[in-house]
């Protein structure tokens, strides 16, 4: 029977070993089988060892009671090691599937590797490809936002530009305005002047008419001495009373230097007289004097209505019509020119009629006051004057042309400093709208860096993570191209508002 128990140990121990390498090649395969597995793997071998045990009891209780003949426990040897066999199959079975559900796993765990690193290769690639475009998305806001400072300031200086232009036309527009102050005043003081004279004038005519008188009455005293000379006397108290009526009419007309000559002469000659046929000299020189003074006080009235017309003029020219004045100036000047160019004509004819060198006479003292009106003039037009320059006729139609295009360049100056200013505040306004753009873009911009970092981030620990044995890794696998997917649409969606702006 110690044979028997021999046999049976060994064979206990064949079959503990098989159950061993069994396990062994179980475990050695399926590394990553459940726990559950376990358990029932062990749960049996400990049942198995239990009922070995019994089994062995059961043998060493019925040898000591009865005796078993060997083949019966042959037979129940030989059943136990068929037993352990299909167990041993099953076992094996069971092996198999488990390893070929572990490498199914293996081979979907290493899939899903590879699509999770292809996943993370595009998020990258296309993130890098964002981060250029955002770069060059600020390069261009840099580049807009330093031409619009460079329009800006040259906006800036054409607006100061402007501004002094302007300030130098008033400037120039106000020296001129005093300038032309100045001239009108130094034109009434010469009115004033003018009108003194003119005072002065009629004080003469009243002392030549009292000579007159006593001419006169000289006449008709020697008259009486001799009857047949009577009819001279008549027209000389008719050329006198002529004179005494178209003298007082002189009472508005100027006075100008070297008038009457041959009055006084008249006046010397008749206080010398001592005979009649003296007297009837004087009366033609009487005569041919009232015909001069007759036609110088024509003269006189032309030259009154003249300076009256020209007072209009400076009046009006201080509402600004002095093109007007100018014409008219010309056409006194060269009225007066042919006058003058007639008369020297008369003289240098030399007519051997007294009475017509006479008159030759008193038309060049008639021409005097008008050389003494033109240098009046002269002296008018070198007070009036721009930049201290002496100003002829065309000058002052040039200066006065010169304060109509300043007036036309400060309204244009204006006009330009106005749209600089509309411009300015334009440009203004497109850059508080650039610079609103900017912080927004800014805004998200750092919020894309933090979506970023947070990627990234995930990406660092799934890569740095050691792959586990369970069986279910979908959740991190998914969220990876989930959060990818939003960094794409957030970004396309910031490049499309920024262009779309």
């Amino acid at each position: 029977m110690t044979a028997m128990e021999k046999e049976v140990k060994e064979i206990n121990k064949k079959e503990e070993k098989e159950v061993a390498g069994d396990k062994e090649k179980e475990e050695g395969t399926a590394v990553n089988d459940s726990k559950a597995q376990k358990e029932t793997e062990e749960k049996e071998e400990k049942e198995a060892m239990d009922e070995k045990e019994k089994r062995n009891l059961k043998a060493g209780g019925d040898y000591g009671e009865e005796l078993i003949p060997e083949e019966q426990e042959l037979e129940e040897l030989r059943s136990q090691v068929l037993q352990l066999l299909n167990e041993l199959e099953e076992a094996k079975e069971l092996s198999q599937k488990h390893e070929e559900s572990f490498n199914e796993l293996q081979g979907l765990l290493e899939d899903e590797r590879l699509a999770s690193a292809q996943q993370a290769e595009t998020f990258t690639r296309q993130i890098q490809r964002l981060q250029a475009q955002l770069r060059s998305v600020q390069e261009e806001m840099d580049s807009l936002e330093e031409e619009k400072e460079s329009e800006l300031s040259e906006a800036q200086e054409e607006l100061r530009a402007a501004q002094e232009e302007v300030m130098v036309l008033q400037q120039a527009a106000e020296e001129a305005a005093a300038e032309r102050e100045n001239d009108i005043a130094s034109l009434q003081e010469e009115l004033c002047r003018l009108r003194a004279e003119l005072q002065r004038l009629h004080a003469t005519t009243q002392e030549y008419e009292l000579e007159i008188t006593s001419l006169r009455a000289e006449i008709h005293m020697k008259s009486q001495g001799v009857g047949t000379k009577t009819e001279d006397v008549e027209p000389l108290q008719g050329s006198s009373g002529s004179l005494s009526m178209s003298l007082p009419d002189e009472h508005d007309s100027l006075d100008f230097p070297g008038k009457m000559p041959f009055i006084m002469m008249s006046s010397s000659s008749d206080s010398s007289g001592d005979c009649v046929p003296r007297s009837i000299g004087d009366l033609k020189l009487l005569r041919e004097e009232y015909q001069s003074l007759k036609a110088e006080s024509e003269f006189l009235k032309d030259e009154n209505k003249q300076l009256l017309e020209k007072l209009k003029l400076l009046q009006l020219q201080r509402a600004g019509s002095n093109d007007v004045y100018l014409a008219l100036k010309e056409d006194t000047v060269n009225s007066e020119k042919e006058k003058h160019l007639t008369g020297i004509k008369d003289i240098e004819e030399g007519t051997e009629d007294p009475y017509e060198t006479r008159k030759a006479g008193s038309y060049m003292t008639m021409t005097e006051p008008r050389t003494n009106c033109r240098l009046v003039d002269v002296s008018i037009q070198k007070n009036i004057s721009f930049d201290g320059k002496p100003m002829t006729p065309t000058s002052m139609n040039g200066g006065f042309s010169e304060i109509y295009s300043l007036r036309d360049q400060l309204k244009q100056a204006e006009e330009k400093a106005l749209q600089v200013q509309n411009e300015c505040d334009g440009l203004k306004g497109e850059l508080q709208e650039l610079q609103s753009r900017y912080k927004t873009s800014q805004k998200e911009k750092d919020e894309l860096q933090r979506e970023l970092q947070k990627c990234q981030e995930e990406l660092e620990k799934l890569t740095g993570k050691k792959v586990q044995n369970s069986p279910t890794p979908e959740p991190p696998v998914l969220s990876i191209p989930l959060i990818g997917m939003i960094v794409i649409v957030a970004l396309l969606w910031c490049w499309w508002a920024e262009t779309s702006s």
